[in-house]
């Protein structure tokens, strides 16, 4: 319901009369608008069903908070990497590591350093049911989602003791009994990335179901330049005593100029 709320100061009777006019307009006309509104959601609250504990529950059961993030949303904001749900997502934040391990993933406040390549992260990821105790997760192919569920505190009971931030769920859509097909191609301008991404999901027989799913990236531009200039590197042959010099050349273009083709095949 929208209140209109007007405030008169003169005392002038005209005034008063056009003020008052106008206040009854506007308590007639409210009550229409506010169902006009409220008509497509059909009233009450929707359901939402997650799978992070094992097993299919309605999330205002479970006893702990649970972020639920719906395949509509993920492709309407085009949440296609963990960075971007971090993005979006309050106290859940990742930060990309210059070595190999990946990222740093944190959780409330908790994760581990990415600098320690050899421990497992305070945050489990889970993808289609299978742990993912590292950072490298986040160079997965992100595509074709059914949802994306966090489950923040510690999550010892069903995952183990590696969950001590809380747990990240990442499902991957499920064949369908009806034939579906879907196609999408978008272009980003600053970067100048072509994406295309499709699937195809349906039955084979009256007991199995088939789905294939394809992502598509070239990057031809990139979010920044690398203006970095080459630089001589001399090298000394302990053997013989010659200094050589080297020349190293930088990456050149757009950066990170990126080119992906993630596929996916699941049957069920």
């Amino acid at each position: 319901m929208i209140i209109e709320t007007l405030k008169v100061r003169s005392t002038n009777r005209a005034t008063l009369l056009a003020s008052a006019t106008t206040m009854l307009a506007l308590l007639v006309t409210t009550p229409a608008f506010a169902q006009s509104a409220e008509a497509p959601h059909g009233g009450g609250l929707e359901d939402i069903v997650v799978t992070a504990r094992k097993r299919t529950e309605s999330a205002q059961n479970i006893p702990v908070s649970v972020t639920a993030i719906s395949q509509e949303r993920i492709e309407r904001y085009d949440l296609t990497s963990l960075e971007k749900v971090a993005a979006s997502t309050p106290q859940f934040s990742i930060g990309r590591a210059s070595n190999g391990s990946g990222a740093q993933i944190t959780l409330r406040g908790i994760g581990s350093q990415a600098t320690s390549i050899g421990l497992e992260s305070s945050t489990a990821i889970i993808v289609d049911g299978v742990y993912y105790g590292y950072g490298h997760i986040i160079n997965e192919g992100f595509f074709d989602l059914a949802r994306v569920e966090m489950l923040k505190g510690p999550q010892a009971l069903f995952f183990g003791k590696n969950a001590t931030a809380g747990v990240v769920s990442i499902p991957s859509a499920d064949p369908t009994d009806k034939l579906e097909m879907m196609g999408r191609v978008a272009y980003e301008m600053r970067s100048r990335d072509l994406i295309g991404e499709g699937y195809v999901s349906g039955p084979l027989s009256s007991t199995l179901s088939a789905r294939l799913a394809v992502r598509v990236s070239n990057m031809s531009g990139g979010y920044f330049h690398n203006r970095a200039t080459p630089i001589a590197i001399p090298i000394f042959d302990i053997a013989t005593g010659d200094v050589t010099s080297h020349v190293q050349q930088p990456n050149r273009g757009g950066q990170p100029g990126t080119h992906q083709r993630p596929e996916r095949g699941a049957l069920k």
